[in-house]
């Protein structure tokens, strides 16, 4: 698969490979990432920059590590579940749900599973909750 292909790669680092994509072409990266390559999803990561949530989906692929990295609207942080293309992905959409407050339309088990009632709501988001 050609990575150029996907959105503008900004940066390589041995067998990690960064690509920025934007919002509106997301659902096609990552339907022509689950078509063209047995990758697998290992983590997404998201991060609250202060101006937008940034969300990185790392996949471990046959010859490398590639990782889409999406920026979202921090004050509606909602995005597409990509779980029904990569169902360990839910698991990992939760965790973004619970200490960020991004949403996966789509992904109908958005349920906390890390922290408790008496945790903050989105602990990882700076300025506290959304």
């Amino acid at each position: 698969m050609k990575l150029r292909l996907l959105g503008k790669v900004y940066k390589k680092q041995g067998k990690a490979v960064f690509v920025k994509v934007k919002k509106k072409d997301f659902m096609k990266v990552m339907e022509k990432i689950h078509r063209k390559t047995q990758g697998r999803i290992s983590a997404i990561t998201g991060y609250d920059n202060g101006k937008n949530i940034e969300l990185i989906y790392t996949f471990l692929l046959e010859r490398y590590i590639l990782n889409v990295k999406i920026e979202i609207n921090r004050k509606n942080p909602f995005i597409q579940s990509i779980s029904s293309l990569f169902p360990a992905a839910e698991i990992y959409e939760r965790e973004n749900f619970e200490m960020l407050g991004v949403r996966f339309e789509g992904n109908k088990n958005l349920k906390k599973i890390l922290l408790d009632k008496a945790s903050p709501k989105t602990p990882l988001r700076k300025g506290g909750k959304i």
